[in-house]
């Protein structure tokens, strides 16, 4: 029972397909046998392709212009942050921060005596009357004054001593305590890893990393834990200071920009 051809072009239809798919991949092996040939070690993989495909880049840059654009805008942004004329809206302000981020410290100190866990600088002054927690105020004052100092180094760096920080809008006001406080917090953490260094090489311990001995462990774990507590007991009052004096300032946007 061979199917024959009918005379008509309909009923070999069939037929003339197939041939036609067969003659393309034949085609296609051909081609691909060719390009092997000429090229033997050449990688038809799409993802070593790429790789051919693209170009070099170049890394190659004007030492000279980038640098004096530097220097420009070193000059032209980031000193004016740190000169008189960046508080002259209000010359009170920074010393009203730094007495909030000292009574902040203040208050953890208390709340850490009483729940009997003290942080590592809380420690009581052998010279001042025992009298309640009193000689735990030196000890809390001077972590406040540190606190406070980076701060305000953060503060001039971004910008919160600006007019438009206290002036402006909330929105505003804000965002600029809270990119100070991001400048603040790189700075303590800084400091930080300068005195965790320090006591690793006081007590002998090699390099300050987790799981070089208990001892040392300790101490990283401890300075994790009172940088977190630093951070969040700073950025609570200072936030709530910076939101109590925007509140309290008469704000007259047609102002600010002349």
């Amino acid at each position: 029972f061979m199917r024959t051809c009918a005379p008509s072009a309909a009923s070999c239809a069939p037929s003339v397909h197939v041939r036609r798919a067969r003659n393309a991949r034949v085609a296609r092996a051909t081609v691909r046998a060719k390009v092997a040939d000429k090229d033997p070690s050449r990688d038809t993989s799409t993802s070593e392709r790429r790789l051919d495909d693209e170009k070099p880049i170049d890394f190659s840059v004007d030492v000279a212009a980038e640098f004096k654009r530097g220097v420009e805008f070193g000059n032209d942004e980031i000193k004016p942050r740190f000169t008189r004329r960046a508080v002259e809206h209000d010359r009170g302000l920074p010393i009203a921060d730094a007495l909030v981020a000292t009574s902040a410290q203040v208050l953890v100190a208390l709340v850490a005596l009483a729940a009997h866990s003290r942080p590592s600088w809380l420690i009581a002054a052998p010279w001042v009357p025992r009298w309640r927690n009193l000689p735990y105020l030196i000890p809390a004052v001077a972590h406040g004054s540190k606190m406070a100092s980076v701060w305000v180094v953060g503060a001039l760096a971004g910008k919160a001593y600006e007019r438009a920080a206290f002036d402006g809008t909330l929105r505003e006001a804000v965002k600029r305590t809270a990119v100070s406080g991001c400048f603040a917090i790189g700075l303590l953490i800084i400091i930080t890893q300068v005195e965790v260094a320090g006591k690793f090489a006081e007590l002998d311990l090699g390099d300050p990393v987790l799981g070089s001995s208990p001892q040392g462990d300790l101490i990283l774990n401890g300075a994790v834990s009172e940088l977190l507590v630093d951070c969040v007991s700073e950025a609570v009052a200072l936030m709530s200071w910076r939101i109590i004096r925007w509140n309290t300032s008469p704000t007259d946007l047609d102002s600010l920009n002349k």
